[in-house]
C-alpha cells in the first residue's frame, strides 16, 4: 500500500494548482443553493456538490475530489497488479508441476499446494477416512512437484494474489465512504448558505393611503 503515498501527494499538488485557476474566475456563494441538488452532485461526484454551493470557497470538496481521484488510481493498479500476479500463479503451476489450475475450484489449488503429487494427496484422504475428497486418477488430476522449494513458490504466490484481491474490496468500500461524507457536507454547506443568506426586497402593496412600498429582509 506505500505506493498510493505518492499518487495521494501528486494529486493533492495538483488539486492546489486547480484551485487557484478556479478561485481566480469563480463567482460569489449560491445563498439559493438546493441542499439536495448539493448532495446528489457529491454522491456523483465527490467534491461537485461543494463547488455548486460555493465555485469560490470549495477546498473541502477537493480534497474529497482528490481522495477519489488516489482511490480510482489505486484500484486500476491494484486490479491490473492482481491480474498479472494471477497469471504468473497459473503459468507456474502449468511449468512446475503439470497441472492446470485455472478451472479449477480453490480446494484443488490448495491440494496442489500442500501436497507433492496426486498420490501423496488421496493416500492422505484414504488413511484419514475423507473419501469424498479424492480426485480421480485422471491426466487432469495429476500434478508432480520437482521439489518442496517449487511446491512453496507456488504457496507464495498464491498468498499474495489472494492478499491483493482482498484489498479490491476495501478500496470501493473506502470510495462510497467518501461520496457519501462529501454528499453529507455538501448538503450541509448548502443548508447553511440557506439560512445564512440575507435578502432585501422592495414590493409593491395597496394600503390605506394608495400604493405604497414594502420592504423586507430574509435571514
Amino acid at each position: 500500500m506505500k505506493w498510493f503515498l505518492p499518487i495521494i501527494l501528486v494529486l493533492g499538488l495538483s488539486g492546489s494548482a486547480v484551485s487557484q485557476d478556479l478561485d481566480s474566475e469563480a463567482s460569489a456563494p449560491r445563498l439559493d443553493s438546493d441542499p439536495k441538488i448539493a448532495f446528489l452532485k457529491s454522491l456523483v461526484v465527490p467534491g461537485w456538490g461543494h463547488h455548486h454551493v460555493n465555485p469560490s470557497d470549495w477546498e473541502r470538496g477537493q480534497y474529497h475530489l482528490a481522495a477519489e481521484a488516489a482511490l480510482l488510481l489505486s484500484y486500476a493498479g491494484l486490479k491490473i497488479h492482481s491480474g498479472n500476479m494471477r497469471q504468473n500463479w497459473f503459468t507456474y503451476a502449468r511449468a512446475e508441476a503439470g497441472v492446470d489450475i485455472e478451472p479449477r475450484d480453490r480446494g484443488f489449488r490448495l491440494a496442489v499446494e500442500d501436497y507433492d503429487n496426486l498420490d501423496a494427496y488421496n493416500d492422505y484422504q484414504e488413511r484419514s477416512r475423507n473419501w469424498d475428497q479424492l480426485y480421480e486418477d485422471i491426466p487432469a488430476n495429476r500434478w508432480n512437484w520437482s521439489d518442496t522449494g517449487a511446491r512453496h513458490h507456488y504457496r507464495d504466490l498464491r498468498s499474495r494474489f489472494e492478499t491483493m484481491e482482498q484489498q479490491l474490496p476495501a478500496l470501493l468500500s473506502l470510495m462510497v465512504l467518501n461520496r457519501v461524507i462529501s454528499a453529507v457536507s455538501a448538503y450541509n454547506r448548502a443548508q447553511h448558505s440557506k439560512s445564512a443568506g440575507t435578502t432585501f426586497s422592495l414590493d409593491p402593496v395597496q394600503g390605506t393611503h394608495g400604493v405604497v412600498a414594502r420592504m423586507s429582509f430574509r435571514f
